[in-house]
Formats: structure tokens, sequence, C-alpha cells
């Protein structure tokens, strides 16, 4: 696995907030996070994840392999 600077990560956030923005406005469906977000320190720490949702409550979870849709990062 190849670390990512500092540089590499705040891009990859911006292009992430992009690409929300445009889903947002594609489905209709806004995420708000306050010290929620977790950054990759590596190229493929987040490949295997995915994400648990429950519409009735508004909760969306990060999922990685193994660790229940709870992670702890930085």
């Amino acid at each position: 696995m190849t670390d990512l600077t500092a540089q590499q990560i705040e891009s990859n956030y911006d292009q992430f907030v992009k690409e929300l923005t445009a889903l947002t406005r594609k489905y209709g469906v806004a995420i708000m996070s306050v010290g929620g977000v977790m950054l990759a320190d590596t190229e493929s720490e987040f490949k295997d994840a995915t994400y648990i949702a429950d519409i009735s409550s508004g909760d969306l979870y990060p999922n990685f392999q193994g660790n229940g849709g709870i992670r702890s990062n930085h």
C-alpha cells in the first residue's frame, strides 16, 4: 500500500465533496456530518468499503471488512 501525502488526501477530499454534491443534486439526498469524516491514509485502505444504511433513522455507516460498521480513523 502506498501512503498518501497530505496534499493527495486534501485533493481526494475536495474531489469527494464535488462528486457528493453532484449525487445530492441527482438523487435529492443530502448528508449532514459534523466531525464524522474519515480519511484514508493509503490508496487501497477503503477498497472493500460498503455502507450500512437505515432510511427510517437516517443513519449511514461505513462498513469496513470485519468492523461491524464502526471504525475509528485518526
